[in-house]
């Protein structure tokens, strides 16, 4: 019985041991968790790079849909805008696509569409001067659309993990 446990667990060390640091934070059952430290690998990555250049299709998707998610819930889409992040609204969407994500995607296309200013620019100063003289309708709507957001009626986390489990290679 000991010698049985033993062999068990030299082989789940030698595994560990032969894991990508990936595979390795797919392995976190919680989820947060998980994407938490897929996300320190991937921004550690994209550290070296200042648009992201160095980071795979997988990775970038990987930041685009995180980066709306924090932004968002964080101050709502006009915080996405205002930031970095607004830069790269055709990408999110996109990425939004990829992962799977319809209802969020729909929320967010919404959202993107009455921006003052399609496609929305990608120049933070340009962004910076329509969001200030934002009129009342556009951000009362944006408002119900985060409300539709926080509802999560998709897990964006758990979607998140589906794709880079099924991406695994092209975020070694």
């Amino acid at each position: 019985m000991k010698r049985t446990i033993y062999i068990l667990m030299l082989v789940t060390l030698i595994n560990c041991n032969t894991m990508s640091n990936i595979e390795k934070a797919l392995h976190i059952e919680n989820e947060t968790k998980s994407l938490l430290k897929i996300e320190a690998i991937i921004w550690k990555k994209a550290e070296q790079s200042e648009n992201f250049e160095n980071l795979t299709d997988a990775e970038q998707t990987f930041v685009y849909v995180e980066a709306l998610e924090a932004e968002v819930n964080n101050g709502g889409f006009d915080q996405y805008f205002f930031n970095t992040s607004g830069k790269y609204s055709q990408e999110t969407l996109e990425a939004l696509k990829k992962i799977g994500a319809v209802k969020t995607y729909k929320i967010v296309e919404e959202a993107f569409r009455i921006f003052p200013e399609n496609p929305i620019p990608k120049d933070i100063e340009k962004r910076h001067d329509i969001l200030e003289n934002i009129n009342t309708a556009t951000s009362e709507r944006w408002t119900e659309l985060e409300d539709k957001f926080y509802l999560y009626e998709e897990n964006i986390g758990g979607l998140l993990l589906k794709y880079v489990k099924e991406h695994k290679s092209e975020f070694e």
